[in-house]
Parts: C-alpha cells; sequence; structure tokens
C-alpha cells in the first residue's frame, strides 16, 4: 500500500469512463471511488508534523480496471504542482490511501489512468478542493534531554513536558495560515500554577506557508505537577487556536551511582486504566496501586544505559532508553498445552497486584550488581500452578551483565523464555519511535544480518545452526542496541506480525496495550484506543517454538511453589546482556570471550571445583597463603573485562601490575572477593595481584 500525504476537506467521487460515447460511459459500473479522510491518528506523520497534513485521499478501484497507472495530480492555480503514483493493496476492493509529502497550498486533484504506449492518459476524477484557513499544532521539550529514569520517573507520556531541577523547556510550533495577506500573529504561554506571569513571542506566518518556530519557555512556575497553555492570536487579538500541554517537574530527582544498585520509587503521574470484568474502564490512583512496602529498583551503570525492575511492569525488568521507552526480554511464560482452567495466557506480566512477583537486591559493590526477582507466572485471574522461576542479573562496571533464568517447573510443561518487546508511554505509537531497521543478527563467523520491519519470517533468511548475538534497537533517536546472546542458541527467532486498522498499516509489528501497567485486559490481536491512557508495548520476534539448551537440567523428587511434593525438573539457562552504542566488532569480541572462557595457571592460588562460572562471567580461584597471587590468562580468541571470584583473599589488595607494567585503579574494581578488570587482550597475559594481610 503506498501512503502519500495530501490535506482535503471535500469528498470526490469518479466514475472510470472506458467507452466512446457519453451513454457507453453512463451504462459502465463505478470502478473507481475517491474519498476524504483523516490520516489514521495511529500512523505518520504525527504531532505537530501533521499540521498542513492531516488528511489523505482514499482512491478505491476493482479489479476490472484496465492496465495502466494511477496517477494522482495536485494543481495550483491552473499549473500542475505535484503527481504521484497509487499504488494498490492486493485484496478486492483495492485500496489506496494517498497524499503528498510537503505539499502544503494547492486547490484541485485529478486522477488520471496512463495506459501503455502513446495512448493520452484518461482523466477519471478532477475536483477543487478549499483548504482550512488556520491549522496548529505544538510541542514542548526540555532543552536538554535527560534519561526520566534519573530523574526518578519512568515513561512519562510522550506529548507532557518533563523538567528537571534547573532545567528550561523549549517550544516547538507548526502553523499554516491560507486567508490572511497580514502575517504577524502572536503567541502566548502560561502555566496554571502562575497564570498571571504570560510569555508572549511575535509569529510570522506567510500565507500558504507552513511555518516552524521555537522558542524558549519561561517557566516562573515551581509546581511538580503543571499545566503549559499555547496559545495563537490574530492580529486583531482574536483567539485562533490553543493546546494545554500536562507539565512533570522533578525538585528532587534520585541520586543514582555511576555503578550500582538503588531501590526507589519511580514517579508516574498518570493514572493506572482498569477493565473489570464487565469491560468497563475506570482509573486508580498509581500511588495507591501496591502495598507500601513493594519498591522499584535502578541499575545504573557507567555507559548511562540504565536496566529498571518497575511495579507497573509487574517487576519486569527492561533496558530503560534515554529517549523514554524501553527493551524487556521477556520471561518465563507457559505456552500451550495450557494447564487447566487457564483465562488467557499465564506469564508473569499479569501479575499486576505483585501478588508472587518479588525483586530483591542481593548486591551492590564496586565490582558487581546482583538483582533477584522472583515470580510464578500466573493468569488474568492470578491463578498458578507451583511452577517458580528465578531470575539473577548481574551486572559489572564495563556495562554488560548476564540474565541468569532459574527454572523449576512441571516436567510436562512447555516455556518461552526469549521475546524481544519494546514498550512505550502511552499516546505514543509504534511508527512514531520504532525503528525502521530494529533489529540486526551477528553470527559469530562474521555474518550480519539487518532485519527491517514490517517482517516476514522468510527476511531472516535460513537458519545456521550457528550461535548469533542479536543487537536491538529501542528507538530510532538513540544511538545505543540492547545485546542479547546465549552461545547455546542456535535457533532463528519467530517474528511477529504487523497489526491493521481500518485496512491501514498501524504497527510494524505485535502491538498491545494489556501490558504494562494496565490492569483487567486480557492479551489481544487487536490495538484500541487505550493507548491514548496507558503505556503499551511492540513485540518484534520471539523464540516460542525453540529454546537453548540449559547449562544445568535435573529432574527428581522436589516440593513446587504450592508446597506440592511432586517430581519437577529444574533448568538453568544463561544470556549475556548489556546496551551500547559500540561497534559491532567489539560486541563480538566481547561475546566471543563470554562463550570461551581463557585458561589460566595459578601461583599463589588454585583454581576452584567449579572453574568458569558462565552465570556470573567469572573465573573462580581460591587463595593460597601468600599475598603475591600470580596469574596467567590464556584466551582462546579475545579476553575482554575478565571476572575472577577469589576465595579466601589474603587481605587489602594493594595494587595489580599485568604484563609487569601496573595497572591504573581505574582500571579495575575489587569488593573483597570479586574482582573486574577493564583489559581486552588476544594474547596470554600475566597479571600479578599484590596484597595486605590485615
Amino acid at each position: 500500500m503506498n501512503f502519500i500525504r495530501i490535506p482535503l476537506a471535500v469528498c470526490l467521487y469518479g466514475l472510470v469512463a472506458l467507452g466512446i460515447t457519453a451513454a457507453a460511459t453512463e451504462a459502465m459500473p463505478v470502478m473507481a471511488r475517491l474519498r476524504i479522510e483523516a490520516v489514521h491518528p495511529w500512523r505518520p506523520p504525527f504531532g505537530p508534523d501533521r499540521v498542513g497534513q492531516s488528511q489523505a485521499v482514499v482512491i478505491e478501484t476493482t479489479p476490472a480496471l484496465p492496465s495502466g497507472a494511477l496517477i494522482l495530480i495536485a494543481r495550483s492555480d491552473d499549473q500542475e504542482i505535484a503527481r504521484q503514483t497509487v499504488v494498490f493493496s492486493e485484496k478486492s476492493p483495492r485500496t489506496a490511501h494517498v497524499w503528498f509529502a510537503d505539499l502544503f497550498n494547492f486547490d484541485e486533484v485529478i486522477l488520471q489512468l496512463q495506459s501503455s504506449g502513446d495512448t493520452p492518459p484518461l482523466e477519471l476524477a478532477r475536483q477543487k478542493i478549499t483548504l482550512p484557513a488556520f491549522e496548529a499544532d505544538a510541542a514542548a521539550h526540555p532543552e536538554t534531554i535527560i534519561n526520566p529514569v534519573d530523574l526518578n520517573t519512568v515513561l512519562v507520556p510522550s506529548d507532557w513536558l518533563l523538567l528537571g531541577p534547573g532545567q528550561t523547556g523549549r517550544l516547538t510550533i507548526h502553523a499554516i495560515q491560507r486567508s490572511q495577506t497580514d502575517e504577524k500573529f502572536q503567541v502566548k504561554t502560561w502555566f496554571e500554577s502562575a497564570a498571571d506571569r504570560p510569555s508572549a513571542f511575535a509569529l510570522s506566518l506567510p500565507r500558504g506557508v507552513r511555518s516552524e518556530k521555537t522558542f524558549a519557555l519561561v517557566s516562573p512556575a515551581t509546581a511538580e505537577h503543571d499545566v503549559l497553555h499555547v496559545a495563537i492570536f490574530a492580529a486583531d487579538g482574536a483567539k485562533l487556536w490553543e493546546k494545554k500541554i500536562t507539565t512533570m517537574r522533578i525538585a528532587q530527582p534520585i541520586a543514582l551511582p555511576r555503578f550500582g544498585a538503588v531501590e526507589t520509587k519511580l514517579r508516574y503521574d498518570a493514572p493506572i486504566s482498569v477493565r473489570n470484568a464487565a469491560g468497563n474502564f475506570s482509573d486508580l490512583a498509581y500511588a495507591d496501586a501496591w502495598a507500601p512496602k513493594f519498591k522499584d529498583v535502578v541499575v545504573a551503570l557507567p555507559n548511562g544505559s540504565r536496566f529498571v525492575f518497575w511495579r507497573g511492569s509487574s517487576y519486569i525488568p527492561f533496558w530503560a532508553s534515554r529517549s523514554n521507552v524501553g527493551l524487556c526480554c521477556e520471561w518465563a511464560e507457559i505456552i500451550p498445552p495450557f494447564p487447566p482452567d487457564v483465562t488467557d495466557c499465564v506469564e508473569p506480566l499479569m501479575d499486576k497486584e505483585l501478588r508472587y512477583g518479588r525483586v530483591e537486591v542481593m548486591a551492590s559493590t564496586a565490582a558487581r550488581v546482583h538483582v533477584r526477582w522472583t515470580y510464578q507466572s500466573n493468569d488474568l485471574v492470578y491463578k498458578v500452578w507451583g511452577d517458580q522461576a528465578v531470575e539473577d542479573y548481574y551486572f559489572y562496571p564495563d556495562g554488560f551483565g548476564t540474565r541468569v533464568l532459574t527454572l523449576k517447573r512441571d516436567p510436562l510443561r512447555v516455556y518461552e523464555l526469549s521475546e524481544f518487546i519494546l514498550i512505550a508511554p502511552q499516546a505514543t505509537y509504534p511508527f512514531a519511535f520504532v525503528p525502521t531497521q530494529p533489529a540486526d543478527i551477528l553470527f559469530l563467523d562474521g555474518e550480519t544480518r539487518h532485519i527491517n520491519f514490517p517482517a516476514k519470517q522468510a527476511s531472516l533468511g535460513q537458519p545456521r545452526d550457528l550461535p548469533a548475538v542479536y543487537r536491538v534497537r529501542p528507538h530510532r533517536d538513540d544511538p545505543a542496541s540492547v545485546v542479547y546472546f546465549n552461545p547455546r542458541e542456535r535457533a532463528l527467532p519467530r517474528v511477529f506480525g504487523a497489526f491493521y486498522d481500518q485496512g491501514q498499516l498501524v504497527t510494524p509489528a505485535y502491538w498491545g496495550s494489556h501490558w504494562p501497567l494496565a490492569r483487567g485486559n486480557a492479551t489481544g490481536y487487536k490495538i484500541d484506543a487505550r493507548v491514548q491512557a496507558s503505556p503499551n508495548h511492540t513485540s518484534l520476534m520471539t523464540w516460542q517454538a525453540a529454546k537453548p539448551e540449559p547449562i544445568s537440567t535435573r529432574t527428581g523428587p522436589s516440593v513446587d511453589a504450592l508446597g506440592r511434593a511432586k517430581i519437577m525438573t529444574t533448568e538453568q539457562w544463561v544470556w549475556l546482556i548489556g546496551m551500547t552504542a559500540a561497534p559491532d566488532s567489539a560486541v563480538m569480541a566481547r561475546a566471543k570471550s563470554f562463550a570461551s572462557p581463557p585458561s589460566i595457571e595459578a601461583i599463589g592460588a588454585h583454581v576452584h571445583p567449579d572453574g568458569y562460572l558462565s552465570e556470573r562471567r567469572a573465573l573462580r580461584l581460591v587463595a593460597d597463603s601468600a599475598e603475591k597471587i600470580q596469574l596467567k590468562l590464556i584466551p582462546q580468541s579475545s579476553c575482554v573485562n575478565p571476572v575472577i571470584e577469589l576465595d579466601s583473599a589474603p587481605g587489602k589488595l594493594l595494587s595489580i601490575t599485568q604484563d609487569d607494567q601496573p595497572l591504573a585503579p581505574e582500571n579495575y574494581a575489587w569488593d573483597g572477593q570479586v574482582l573486574w578488570l577493564n583489559v581486552i587482550f588476544t594474547q596470554p597475559t600475566t597479571l600479578t595481584l599484590h596484597f595486605k594481610r590485615e
């Protein structure tokens, strides 16, 4: 389907005249119709960009239309100013939504059929049009973009203004006027909490030209929750347009460490959308949604990335982008065949009240962060069946970590473990932020596949029985991507198909408003207007039908989460995770280092029976009595930022040398047991650790 913007305010109807005589023409059935409708609210352009391009021409034809190209022509003052070939859907009746990009002022459109050869084009319809006399819209944004999580808030609605301490805002206005010769207009802005102190700006709008202006916002107000008013007035004082923009001010942002995990309660000012069993909607105050004991956890990493366990996402963790969206790599979800008496899907996102989910900061040191999330997968009415999952997340100062999933389940149950899910605030549509090419597949032998959406399964290419690193971009304006890698995963994921509404493509992949935050909605396969009132998610890819081999598995007598003695299967999987803008080569080197640890020779220590723990990407040793420990690391390909767990450390770590050269203190972190090293090497290297007994 081809989309070309064109603003119109009338309906056009045309008869395809194929005969030679008027009588023959009148006898022909109608094979082409044109009508005008507003551009779908879930399709671009969005916000101020829609000014001047808010209407579309809809053309419908039947398969009986003769062969040839359909051309839509725009004219002004009897002169052609643009034309566009129309491409139809394959279904009957064939339909196309057509508009001209960046064309804001014309007075007539013509639909023509161009046959092959030198045959003159056949005019099918012609219509004079009158465009709106005045159109405007505005958007406010902070002068400096700060990750909302750094301001102790999350998923702020995209049409709101978020201001941190001392921040000023900027107001962007798009407007067009088509009727007045006087180009002088005035913009007035004021905050409701300081309505007696408005600001005014001059605005020049040449006739028939869409103008874009940006103004600095003066903010004398201090209210934490406010409303910004923006109005445009004509030279005679008449108000032509007004908009209200909800504003959040953060007086005391969270004090995030450079590296570490903190407990907090992330601010969210909008209410929670609730649907009851009868299908009626109501609101629940966010502050009243959970017991006071429940808090959120934010992991801050030195590269600026943030990993969040939020009550509003049922504690399902996600990477929080500075662009105010998130990306989650899923959880343990029961898939068909379901247990008996299931209502909707069985997964932790259904645990909106946190009846089962718990999150705990297990450790937060200079060398390592460890956060544990425990949950049961439940259905829409909170029923559980005794299976339990524990996910341990370990992070290091290089910004990378591991996802360790330990699942204790009924041996007959089947689970899905991985899915790439984008999370967006309310009133944020997928086509407004999802990159056209959101995912890359990097095979360990160097082959790279770039995946465009909307996608068909064939676009992923043929499976290769080879591990691959996945890089997924959460936002088109964010250079960082989420890294996800399991060296035991050799299957390609399945892509999710696009959604259509009223015959139009409205999202490049699955789109749901039942998670996060919203309550009471079942999983559906059609989006609705609830996206205006609640955050939503877009699912790109899933491994529902395939799981990597676990690093451990055991089946035997146990006790399930409901206290019942029974045979249970316990399995464990590990993924390398991170969010980075680093080049593919650096990410690949890190993945290979994770998959193939170095060999180690030790003097003054001996290797622990565990050897290498992929769960914590750590080499594990036990110190002997010596105050100096010498380690020779022999990489298989490259070794990137090795982690060493040293039991029975002989005292305070004084210094480290690498191949007899001092290692700067900023290039390692030590917490008394865990040593993280900011070193990369492809050849054998010798590390010497010097301790002082305490």
